[in-house]
């Protein structure tokens, strides 16, 4: 991301809820505002543009969207996560996002009004910026450049949108108090002008290698559009998408590639941050400068306020790409009752694919040169791994490490589950892409541990769970429970933990059926703007 965005944010931000901050207020960018420059003085340079432009990207920070704060009663990306079957809130149902595990939110619920605000608040600076770029005397390349970059990033705001609330207002241009109210858009008819807009715009993007650092090159806007377009089963447009980025980088790997476990968890690191595989992240650049994330605060230890689930940890295979139930190489127990946070069955952690230490922080591992082994703070016994940076625990309030909207590996698994969910593709066509990221960690083929001429269901099955244990932590799980239609069983898992190991922090159950596959317009938008409908399951 680019730097010094205080100013610009003093510059750019507008407070309140959708549809005033969503809007762009009658009095901004006036002459009689001494803190805020005039329309007429503002969209003047290239330097202008830029700063537009960059308060897109400092918006994507907030603890409500790309970053998190648990203790400063925020909702991002890793409450949202450990809202679903990959954890668990340690601290019980008072916890922004336990009403959603339970089943018993409500349209007042903070959650869905921070998360909504959260992408609103990006979607109106993207609107301000596409709207007077063209004012700027430059390049008519360098206006569509910074148009597209925009108008990708919306994109990827509607997708987070309509993931979860399904039919949401659809703003493409600043609103004035005039017109300061918007009713809702049906989401397919969102996706098909954000698919159409992006294949506009796409093209005028810089590739990789030309893009400036920090910033969306064509390959990321693709991989926007690829996942716009799965997440909607438009399974061709996400083919040809994703088929723009295939090849363009590598999955990251440390030094020579042979320490499994390093080419996954070395990633997460702010030394390879800048890895290729990493083709879109919010930059977070720590202390002291305003513009650290607060995603990693631990207290100093294993963090002990949101948890990962024991049936996350379970679904890791075993080294030969077999079920723990299943595979020769499991040293645990499969009996109720073996495993206790007073005494975990520590045979159950080995031979057990690299990803799995990476992403959870398990009995019989170090923490900053600790062991833990009955001492970790989660009820599940599973604390959360990936996104903490144990070594660096002084600036956990304000750390550097970068948040990763969009990795390569998420590219090749989406490809192959479009691919999959179309039909008339050869299994070895659709599997080379799961056994590229499986590689990586030394993990079986496909062909290996499940067989050949698999059928669609089994090929189903084997993505869905891989883009599980490869993607947990990283804000994918809502839309992906969603779209599967997989929640109620998602909720089974967690009650099974229950009542297997006698783990969990909240109770998960009252299935409500449609209500759980849509979030609520949040009650406030409701409140203030009159053209805007609840969703019927929530009426």
């Amino acid at each position: 991301m680019v730097k010094n965005t205080k100013y610009i944010c003093r510059v750019l931000v507008l407070s309140g809820a959708l549809l005033t901050t969503g809007a762009c207020s009658d009095n901004f960018l006036q002459t009689d505002s001494p803190n805020q420059p005039s329309q007429t003085n503002y969209w003047q340079t290239e330097s202008d543009a830029l700063m537009a432009l960059t308060a897109c990207y400092d918006g994507m920070q907030s603890s409500n969207l790309y970053n998190d704060n648990i203790d400063d009663w925020k909702f991002g990306f890793l409450g949202r996560e450990t809202s679903t079957d990959n954890g668990d809130h340690t601290w019980g149902n008072w916890m922004l996002g336990s009403s959603i595990s339970q089943c018993t939110s409500a349209t007042t619920d903070e959650c869905f009004s921070m998360y909504w605000n959260a992408n609103y608040e990006v979607i109106k600076r993207c609107n301000m910026l596409v709207e007077n770029v063209e004012r700027i005397p430059m390049e008519q390349e360098k206006i569509e450049a910074y148009k597209a970059e925009a108008i990708a990033l919306r994109a990827l705001m509607y997708c987070n949108l309509t993931s979860v609330f399904r039919d949401v207002p659809y703003l493409t241009k600043p609103l004035t108090l005039a017109e300061a109210q918007a009713p809702k858009t049906e989401r397919s008819q969102i996706i098909s002008s954000l698919l159409e807009d992006l294949k506009t715009w796409i093209p005028k993007i810089p590739v990789i290698g030309q893009a400036q650092t920090g910033r969306l090159s064509q390959e990321a806007a693709y991989a926007i559009m690829g996942r716009i377009a799965l997440f909607n089963q438009h399974w061709d447009e996400a083919i040809t998408a994703y088929n723009n980025v295939i090849g363009k980088v590598q999955l990251f790997k440390s030094g020579d590639g042979s320490d499994y476990a390093a080419n996954f968890a070395e990633l997460f690191t702010e030394k390879n941050e800048t890895a290729g595989e990493v083709l879109l992240s919010v930059h977070y650049k720590g202390p002291g400068l305003g513009e650290g994330n607060s995603f990693g605060i631990c207290w100093s230890a294993p963090m002990n306020a949101i948890e990962g689930s024991m049936n996350l940890c379970d679904d890791f295979y075993c080294t030969d790409g077999l079920p723990i139930d299943e595979s020769p190489l499991f040293k645990g127990s499969l009996d109720k009752g073996a495993h206790t946070k007073e005494n975990p069955d520590m045979g159950r952690y080995e031979n057990r694919d690299p990803r799995m230490k990476a992403t959870l922080m398990l009995p019989g591992m170090e923490w900053n040169g600790k062991l833990y082994t009955n001492n970790l703070p989660a009820s599940s016994t599973c604390c959360i791994r990936k996104w903490f940076t144990p070594e660096n625990t002084a600036n956990e309030y304000d750390g550097s490490l970068d948040f990763y909207v969009i990795r390569y590996a998420e590219v090749l698994l989406s490809l192959s589950e479009a691919m999959i969910e179309k039909g008339g593709y050869p299994q070895a066509e659709v599997t080379k892409y799961i056994n590229e990221v499986r590689d990586r960690v030394g993990m079986p083929a496909v062909e290996e541990a499940e067989g050949t001429n698999l059928q669609q269901d089994e090929l189903r099955a084997i993505v869905r769970h891989e883009r599980r244990v490869e993607l947990a932590f990283e804000d994918l799980r809502f839309a992906d429970l969603y779209r599967w239609k997989d929640f109620e069983n998602a909720q089974k898992r967690m009650q099974e933990d229950k009542s297997f190991y006698g783990f969990g922090a909240v109770e998960r159950g009252n299935l409500r059926g449609a209500q759980d596959l849509v979030w609520p317009i949040p009650q406030s938008e409701i409140d203030t703007n009159l053209m805007l409908e609840q969703h019927s399951e929530w009426k």
